[in-house]
């Protein structure tokens, strides 16, 4: 008998998140206030950046939700949208790091391609066997080996391309009607913006530079987010739904919005930039949602 991942019932059409109260808050031109910023770090970042900018990044994770990469409602194994977005997060880690690889940032590029592996992969395993789909940790693997090896682009191009063929198949592990579902196009795309906010929020710090693998982890995720926001916009089923068009149009506009967030692949030690700009960004997408039919 083929094993049938578990369904979480109760996982609501769409759910206004806690980010959205703070991204209106920041709209209005609010601050975020320590008594705001008091839930504790998340495990998957500690060490990373400044208390200041990790109790930032924790805005929106209470209620019991857990953010961070593998966070948001339900789990991999229980929720679709937990699952589709953490195959999203490793497109977003691998999208950076091969660019950073082809502009001769090899270093830089590794810890890319190593991290899908060690932090996000492992977790998506119990639930590829549940849904009865095969995992891609060999062709992960040749990627990350082949990059830190210094190996030809070709051999790259060719690993990439093979990862990202297993993250397709990985995906189907959610039924195309369920996976192609505007409003679970949008659950993931939500999901992107919130972590890449809360990963700028770690490395962009009062205007200083503290982590260059967060802010570059935070460009893939966006990158990824509106990769998505295109694809919906051209599925001409969705778009006849009420209210479809009309947060394809505030994404986009959010999404370019934001993209002074980032100067390069590589940042500046000193970076002028409000992660604020991309919690309310994510906010606007998220109420924008809420709408679809």
């Amino acid at each position: 008998m083929d094993k049938k991942p578990p369904r979480n019932d109760a996982e609501p059409r769409f759910r206004l998140h806690p980010v959205y109260r703070l991204g209106m808050l920041l709209a209005a031109g609010g601050t975020v206030t320590g008594a705001l910023a008091t839930d504790a770090p998340d495990p998957a970042h500690a060490g990373h950046g400044p208390a200041g900018a990790i109790q930032l990044a924790q805005i929106g994770a209470t209620e019991g939700e857990g953010e961070g990469e593998a966070g948001g409602e339900g789990t991999v194994m229980n929720s679709a949208a937990a699952y589709l977005a953490q195959l999203a997060l490793i497109r977003g880690h691998l999208d950076v790091g091969v660019d950073l690889y082809r502009e001769g940032h090899t270093e830089a590029a590794v810890t890319h391609m190593k991290h899908p592996g060690h932090e996000l992969y492992a977790g998506l395993v119990p639930a590829f066997e549940a849904r009865g789909v095969d995992g891609f940790a060999d062709a992960l693997e040749t990627l990350a080996t082949t990059v830190e090896e210094g190996g030809e682009r070709e051999a790259v191009e060719a690993a990439y391309t093979a990862v990202r063929e297993g993250i397709t198949a990985a995906e189907a592990g959610v039924p195309a009607e369920e996976r192609n579902d505007a409003i679970m196009q949008f659950r993931v795309i939500v999901r992107l913006m919130r972590t890449a906010a809360a990963e700028y929020a770690i490395a962009v710090v009062d205007g200083r530079m503290e982590n260059a693998h967060e802010y570059q982890d935070a460009l893939g995720f966006v990158r990824v987010a509106r990769r998505m926001v295109d694809r919906l916009a051209d599925d001409s089923e969705q778009t006849a739904r009420g209210g479809v068009n009309d947060a394809i149009a505030v994404a986009r506009t959010q999404l370019d919005e934001i993209r002074d967030l980032w100067v390069g692949l590589v940042p500046p030690d000193t970076l002028d930039r409000e992660p604020a700009r991309l919690y309310g960004a994510t906010a606007r997408v998220e109420l924008a949602a809420t709408a679809i039919d």
